[in-house]
């Protein structure tokens, strides 16, 4: 299942369950960055993913005019 957020309109989320019970979620940005979590809960997989594409986001701001 893909997912997007309106918070991050770069980014979707896909949600796979690769095992029994054991699910990875994989974001990926339309300039091709990743991330990808696994494990059992994937409501808290995609809020990690989340989390880390909004400090990826954050990250390439340009700092305010301090002047």
């Amino acid at each position: 299942m893909i997912r997007s957020f309106p918070e991050l309109p770069d980014w979707s989320f896909d949600i796979d369950e690769v095992s029994n019970g054991v699910y990875k979620v994989v974001a990926s940005h339309r300039y091709g960055h990743k991330i990808s979590k696994t494990g059992i809960d994937p409501e808290a997989l995609i809020d990690d993913c989340r989390r880390e594409a909004t400090d990826m986001r954050l990250a390439d701001r340009p700092p305010p005019n301090c002047s």
